[in-house]
């Protein structure tokens, strides 16, 4: 295979180098919004996720031990409520 070599002007170089730029903070942008917005799951993936049965799950929320959000008449979960529900009640053997 036969390399090519290319010679660019230095205003070109600058020019490619400030779109990278622009380029990598749309990306940072991009996956900051993606990581900052809480995905919601349904009650029975709540409950698979815990390894609990839905009507443990539905005792729970009445007794206000998981925050829920209510739209219409399906109450979803926060992956990250449910997480920090893991990890609050993980116990470290050392």
């Amino acid at each position: 295979m036969e390399e090519k070599i290319y010679i660019i002007k230095q205003e070109e170089l600058d020019s490619i180098k400030s779109e990278l730029q622009e380029i990598k903070a749309l990306v940072a942008e991009g996956q900051q919004n993606s990581t900052s917005q809480d995905e919601l799951v349904d009650a029975q993936t709540a409950a698979a996720m815990l390894h609990i049965t839905p009507r443990c799950l539905y005792n729970w929320t009445k007794k206000r031990t998981l925050p829920y959000t209510q739209i219409g008449r399906r109450r979803l979960y926060s992956k990250k409520a449910l997480q920090a529900l893991i990890d609050r009640n993980t116990l470290n053997n050392k």
